[in-house]
This record gives structure tokens, C-alpha cells and sequence, in this order.
């Protein structure tokens, strides 16, 4: 039988695991009222003023901010007022890879019904269309709010996959980089300011592409065209990439993506996948792997991350030979293959 104090730590830890949503729901809410942005980084703001400026009632507000302070989430003072510890800090919107738009993604409406509805897939079934009767994309091009908040959790998500990617390949020897489903062109503006020759390519759904500003196009070196990979690709670039594309669909929709990929692409041009490469072993893998894992289960159904011979396989049905893979500072890896 296990120690006592082992099962008493244990049921703790777990116990905090089991409520877990609660406090992902509170990160939301202090997201959507802006409280972190309402406290300067190194001050204290007394909750009344604090909740006045937010629009709500002080008691509520002071609970939730207690709860969260348990978790060194902000601190409060007996006096109520409220001040940041570095996690706080961290839900300013002006602090560098901002978790603002993490927390209010992670458990935005369309997320959080999905997960409600998990069981749906321990049968075959899809919990994004369980909960909203409509495959996640559709979904998101119908609540444009959301989609907009999934593009700025993309752009400042917090492994910093765009940097990472960024300085762990040599983009010099491109004249064109392709970044197909590039969002909003995070992932173009950090390799073009680190390589100042290659010009870059969004491509992605019409209403994604639409809503990139004029001044993230970098005055001319980046360019946006809207469209579906599963049609085809704009020809032309030496690098196509896919940063986290491949993991939001099955095989079958991956294939055609590689397929159309590789119908447009010279014998020269290289394709990059930014993906996570999953440990097969759990105890060798990192925490958050999974979870991302069992996120594109909860919103594709049989979507997923993928092992190095997962890709492998992939890209071979594609056409494709794998060159290499190349680990990042970040948990997304670059999957580099040539046309066969």
C-alpha cells in the first residue's frame, strides 16, 4: 500500500487537476474585462477603482482575483487592493507572447462546448459537431470574433513557435517563402526580419487574409492571397511552409494538402512542417503535447499530432521524401522534405 503522505499529496495535486476548468474560466474572464492591462506592470490598483474601470461589481471581482492569486495569478493585499506577480504580468496585452489571447481562447464558447461533448469521440463521433452541429472551420468563420481571437493566440502563442522556427533554418537562399494557412503572418515577419532577401506569401482563407493590416505586410516583402489549400496553391516559391496546418486534419485532408503542395512546387523547392513530432513515450514527452493532441481530437475528431513516422509515412504518399527534422527552441519542430 502506498504511504499516507504519498496518497495525501497525491489527492491534493490530483484534486486541483479534477477542478481545473474552474480556473481555466477565471483567466477568461479576468482576459475579458482587461484586468491585467488595468493595473500598471509594477502598481497596485485598489479594487474599487479597479472594478469601476472594468465595469463590475467589486465584491465578484475581488473573489475571483483571490482565487487566482492562490495560484500566483496577481496578488491582493488586505487592504483589497491588487497588484501582478510575473504570472499576472504575463496577461498584459503588451507584454511579448501575451497569454491574454490564450486565456480567452482556450476556453472561448466554440472550445469550451467541444470539450463538454468529448465523449463523442470515444465513439467515432466529432465534439465540435456534437456541441455546434458544424465542422470548426465553418464554426469560425461564423463567430468572427473568435476566429480573429484564434489568430492573435496563434501569433503570440506561448512557445514562441515563430522565432524558434525562425532562427533554427536558414531561409537565406529563398527568393519566395510560401506560409500556406499563414494566418496572419506571424510566422513571414519574424524570418523576414532575420533574412532580409526572401519575400513572403500568405495564403489562407479569404476572411483570414482580409483581415491582415496593411502595416504587417512590411511595405511590400509580404504579400496575401486568399483561397483553400484543398483547391491548390499559388506556384512559384522556393520554401512552401505548413506551420501547425497538418495536425488539424486526418490523414486523407493531409494528403491532399502535401498533394497540392507538391503539384505547384519546382524540383528545388523544399516543403518545411512546423508541427509538434509527438514522443510515442508520455514519460519522455512533454505535458502540453498531449493536450494539444487531445485539443485537435476534440475539435477534427481524428485530426492529430504526429509521430517522426507518421510524418514520414505522409509524405511519402505524397511524393515526398524526408530530408530531416529539426528540433527548435520551441516544441514545434521543422519537418523538412524535398519532392521525390
Amino acid at each position: 500500500m502506498p504511504e499516507a503522505s504519498d496518497t495525501t499529496d497525491d489527492r491534493a495535486a490530483l484534486d486541483l487537476l479534477v477542478r481545473g476548468f474552474q480556473i481555466s474560466r477565471m483567466l477568461r474572464l479576468v482576459a475579458d474585462f482587461g484586468v491585467a492591462d488595468r493595473i500598471e506592470p509594477d502598481g497596485q490598483v485598489a479594487i474599487d477603482t479597479l472594478a469601476e474601470a472594468c465595469g463590475v461589481q467589486p465584491q465578484p471581482l475581488i473573489r475571483v482575483l483571490r482565487a487566482l492569486a492562490a495560484f500566483n495569478v496577481f496578488t491582493v493585499a488586505a487592504d483589497g487592493s491588487i497588484g501582478h506577480t510575473p504570472r499576472s504580468r504575463l496577461l498584459r496585452t503588451d507584454t511579448r507572447n501575451s497569454m491574454h489571447h490564450s486565456a480567452r481562447f482556450w476556453a472561448a464558447p466554440g472550445s469550451w462546448a467541444a470539450w463538454a461533448m468529448l465523449d463523442a469521440a470515444m465513439t467515432g463521433g466529432v465534439p465540435q459537431i456534437a456541441a455546434w452541429n458544424t465542422e470548426r472551420f465553418a464554426y469560425l468563420r461564423a463567430h468572427p470574433d473568435e476566429a480573429r481571437g484564434f489568430d492573435a493566440m496563434m501569433a503570440n502563442f506561448p512557445d514562441n513557435r515563430h522565432a524558434a522556427v525562425a532562427s533554427a533554418y536558414d531561409f537565406s537562399g529563398a527568393g519566395l517563402i510560401a506560409d500556406i494557412g499563414g494566418g496572419n503572418g506571424e510566422a513571414l515577419r519574424h524570418i523576414l526580419a532575420r533574412f532580409p532577401e526572401p519575400r513572403g506569401l500568405v495564403f489562407d482563407r479569404d476572411d483570414v487574409t482580409a483581415a491582415i493590416q496593411p502595416e504587417d505586410l512590411l511595405g511590400g516583402r509580404i504579400s496575401a492571397t486568399g483561397g483553400s489549400f484543398f483547391d491548390g496553391v499559388p506556384p512559384g516559391a522556393d520554401i512552401y511552409m505548413l506551420i501547425r496546418v497538418l495536425h488539424n486534419w486526418p490523414d486523407d485532408d493531409c494528403l491532399r494538402i502535401l498533394r497540392a503542395c507538391r503539384t505547384v512546387m519546382e524540383p528545388q523547392a523544399l516543403l518545411l512542417i512546423g508541427d509538434q513530432v509527438l514522443e510515442p513515450d508520455p514519460a519522455r514527452g512533454q505535458p502540453a503535447s498531449y493536450l494539444v493532441d487531445t485539443q485537435m481530437m476534440a475539435m477534427f475528431g481524428t485530426a492529430r499530432e504526429r509521430t517522426r513516422d507518421e510524418f514520414a509515412s505522409l509524405l511519402s504518399k505524397a511524393d515526398f521524401t524526408l530530408r530531416r527534422v529539426i528540433p527548435t527552441s520551441s516544441p514545434v519542430w521543422i519537418v523538412e522534405a524535398a519532392p521525390s
